[in-house]
């Protein structure tokens, strides 16, 4: 950490490239910003479901990044999310989504949505990346 920035790959999420972590917090900033988060197991296998049951696994697994860098979900600040064949007639559904899996109380993150062709592989339907404070 002499650079003041500390990798984070928790033992629960599967294992990632040499190239990449789950998130990087950057020590003198006080934030923490993820790795895009998918409804995986930690062998890295999709757990099947639809698109409300893939974002409570992608935030299960924000949840286990953020509590392994120091924080949690409250401190999440900014959010992107990536939406596998989104289209203007499935808001509702995305919405639906989102809200269920917001933390009561918390304050929401400054947030993008983004539509996508495909994800990581077939069959995910989610991607979500944070940057929280520490």
């Amino acid at each position: 950490m002499s650079n003041g920035i500390r990798a984070v790959n928790p033992s629960k999420l599967p294992k990632l490239s040499t190239v990449m972590s789950h998130a990087v917090v950057v020590e003198r900033a006080g934030l923490v910003y993820t790795s895009g988060q998918l409804a995986w197991d930690e062998n890295g296998d999709l757990v099947e479901g639809n698109l409300s049951e893939q974002f409570r696994r992608a935030y299960e697994n924000i949840d286990i990044v953020l509590e392994e860098a120091g924080t949690s979900r409250a401190n999440v600040i900014n959010e992107t999310i990536y939406l596998a064949g989104y289209s203007p007639e499935n808001v509702g559904e995305l919405i639906g989504a989102i809200t269920a899996a917001r933390l009561p109380g918390a304050t929401p993150p400054a947030s993008v949505a983004v539509g996508v062709q495909t994800l990581f592989a077939p069959g995910f339907l989610v991607e979500i990346q944070v940057v929280a404070t520490v």
